[in-house]
This record gives C-alpha cells, sequence and structure tokens, in this order.
C-alpha cells in the first residue's frame, strides 16, 4: 500500500488535498513512514525533502492532529516540537497585545 493510499483510508480526501496525486511517496511502501527503525525513517525523511508537495501534506497532518508518522518531512517528534514553539509564540504575541 503506497503512503498516499493510506492518506486517502485514514480520512476523507477533499478536492483541496489534490496536493496528494504530486506526492514522492505515492508509490512508497506506507511501512516506512510509520517505522521506529531509523533507517526506514531516513528513508521517507528523504523522500520527503525531494517531494513537491511538502508543505501541503505538513499542513495536512497538523490540521488533521496525525499523531504518528513522517508527513511533510517531519517526525512525529518534530512535528509535536513545531506545534509546542507555534503556540508559544502565540501566546507571547497575545501577552505582548494585551500589555499595550
Amino acid at each position: 500500500m503506497s503512503a498516499v493510499a493510506h492518506l486517502e483510508l485514514g480520512r476523507k480526501l477533499s478536492a483541496d488535498d489534490a496536493w496528494s496525486d504530486d506526492a514522492a511517496c505515492k508509490a512508497a511502501d506506507v511501512r516506512i513512514f510509520f517505522s521506529s527503525d531509523d533507517t526506514e525513517q531516513r528513508q521517507a525523511l528523504e523522500l520527503c525533502a525531494a517531494c513537491p508537495v511538502r508543505e501541503k501534506c505538513l499542513r495536512y497532518a497538523v490540521q488533521n492532529g496525525e499523531m504518528y508518522g513522517v508527513w511533510g518531512g517531519l517526525t512525529e517528534s518534530d512535528r509535536r516540537s513545531m506545534i509546542r514553539e507555534a503556540r508559544r509564540r502565540r501566546r507571547e504575541r497575545e501577552r505582548q497585545t494585551d500589555a499595550a
């Protein structure tokens, strides 16, 4: 099963998700994107690095709360860190606005 096929089974795609047709992982084995094996995870990240729709894939994963696997070139922990940092920056901006 390809990584994109897994995406299509996991969530209903809308017209806005047509980006998956251009994904570099379209023909890849989905297991490398959900593996705890460092070698397979590196393979997934390498595919993502050259993917023309990497940012759209990452946006999909964040917006849909994908907790597992490599999405948009980021591992699970990378995405969690990115989300925490974005929340921290948002709270800081809100504090600055409230203080003004």
